[in-house]
């Protein structure tokens, strides 16, 4: 049921005047629609396809997701340069240790119509930063191949919002305008393929592949359990010597054949409700995960980070719980370890916030999702003007929690401690929109899938007394958040 079109294209021709984005836009009553049910609609082997979804604490689903298949642009930051790839062709533009001016420009090129009605975000970067993205921020080596990106984006031209209060979407084209004589075709062939993308929500379920069985993807570490006791071993040393009071080592967990996206995509969000979920694919690689944890958010130059640190399992009864999150609440350790990332936090604000805005807004309250209770603080602050979301996130990344404290300090024991590269894990993965407003979630709980083979990365916060082998667990418990989820996953293949 169609419940409105916009904007006329008499509308349209106004905001052109201004604008050299504007998304052509149907609203249609969604009750019998899911964004998953959509997802299987519009997916295709091949090609770009995203949807973001959001669990708020674990607990109520939050209003709006987003769901995307087709791109204008793909761009991917190497170790030398910038790759745009649009319509066949492919550019090459060397950043010479700089890529964010780059990256700035190609955003500034966007003029966004305003469009009353949508939500915060209806366009722009979508993708993810690896955490070698701090490379080009601070003295730490990037260990990615020179092959690898380091940052890969896509540039959605059409997307559905999904408003799961009043359960209606929208689906939108975005017209690309470069002159006033274009205008008006620009806009029919917008409309054009906003009609197409409603007939395929609107269209059947395509038929289900046939079901193949499948060997259980088991995740196995990659290193040997005493080769990780003795990094936590060297990682205590530099905190006797007073070098740093934390530091987050990781390890990987690997297995194949990975199981189908959708399917993996479907029990981590069943087994792991979460503030961020996705699934996004960029040609080779794809990310399925449910990440709890806000690295960075910028919306109308407000700059937010929430710190979670502390944790405990949910309790069977209300009154468990509630005996759970009053021991956590007096944990000295997880106290200080809480504390030393809410400073932290502030210090990375601090660095471009406007004098005096710093705000500590909520300062370890207890967030309980599915399975787990965490601490949680928030962080804001208001953002310098000469500043942008680009300034912002070399001022914050990487988050704290998935580096340690002093964090440069940190980061450069991590790197002689791991000695391979994190490539997504402890990076960020979200969206920039053209509107100059940012969402980042830590890339944690996150599988990452390339050719078939499904890779982890999980780590633990080792301090002055932590016990090595505990550490280890930790890091497999961890890891067990997406085992739990292949495990169903694999029983379509094999029930």
């Amino acid at each position: 049921m169609i419940l409105s079109r916009f904007p006329e294209k008499e509308a349209f021709r106004r905001m052109a005047h201004t604008a050299n984005i504007i998304p052509v836009c149907i609203e249609i009553l969604a009750d019998t629609e899911t964004p998953v049910s959509i997802l299987q609609k519009l997916y295709t082997v091949h090609g770009p396809i995203f949807l973001f979804e959001s669990a708020e604490g674990g607990e109520r689903w939050g209003r709006y997701s987003f769901l995307g298949a087709s791109a204008k642009a793909r761009v991917r930051l190497f170790r030398t340069h910038v790759e745009i790839e649009e319509a066949g062709s492919l550019k090459r533009i060397c950043h010479n240790g700089r890529p964010l001016p780059i990256l700035r420009a190609i955003m500034a090129g966007f003029r966004p119509a305003d469009i009353p009605g949508l939500p915060r975000f209806w366009g722009g970067l979508v993708g993810y930063f690896t955490y070698e993205m701090v490379s080009f921020f601070e003295k730490i080596p990037n260990r990615l191949a020179d092959e690898r990106p380091i940052a890969d984006f896509i540039i959605p031209d059409e997307l559905i919002i999904f408003d799961n209060i009043r359960h209606t979407l929208v689906a939108l084209a975005i017209a690309f305008t470069h002159s006033v004589e274009s205008v008006d075709a620009a806009y029919e062939e917008a409309a054009e393929r906003v009609a197409k993308l409603i007939a395929a929500v609107q269209g059947p379920m395509p038929a289900e592949p046939p079901v193949r069985p499948q060997v259980p993807c088991i995740l196995l570490p990659q290193k040997a359990d005493a080769d990780y006791r003795k990094m936590v071993d060297k990682a205590k040393t530099y905190i006797r010597q007073g070098e740093i009071i934390q530091a987050v080592v990781s390890q990987p967990f690997s297995c194949a054949p990975a199981p189908d996206l959708r399917t993996l995509y479907r029990a981590q969000r069943y087994i792991n409700p979460s503030p961020y979920l996705y699934l996004l694919r960029m040609g080779e690689t794809a990310l399925v995960g449910s990440s709890p944890e806000t690295m960075v958010r910028l919306e109308n130059r407000i700059a937010t980070l929430r710190p979670i640190a502390g944790t405990r399992p949910r309790g069977k009864t209300e009154q468990e719980d509630r005996a759970l999150a009053d021991e956590m609440l007096k944990d000295e350790k997880e106290r200080a370890e809480h504390l030393m990332l809410v400073d932290l936090g502030r210090n990375d604000l601090g660095r471009v916030a406007v004098t005096g805005t710093v705000q500590v807004t909520e300062l370890m309250m207890v967030e309980r999702y599915s399975h787990v209770m965490h601490l949680v603080s928030n962080v804001r602050c208001d953002l310098r003007r000469e500043l942008d979301a680009w300034d912002l996130l070399a001022a914050t990344f990487p988050a704290g929690t998935l580096s340690g404290a002093p964090k440069i300090r940190a980061m450069q024991i991590i790197d002689k401690l791991e000695n391979e590269p994190r490539g997504p894990y402890g990076g960020a993965v979200g969206y920039i929109s053209f509107s100059g407003n940012m969402d980042m979630a830590i890339t944690i709980r996150t599988a990452c899938i390339e050719a078939e083979r499904l890779t982890v990365r999980a780590g633990a916060g080792i301090v002055a007394d932590s016990d090595p082998e505990k550490e280890r667990v930790e890091t497999v418990h961890k890891a067990m958040s997406i085992q739990k989820a292949l495990e169903l996953a694999g029983r379509q293949y094999n029930s």
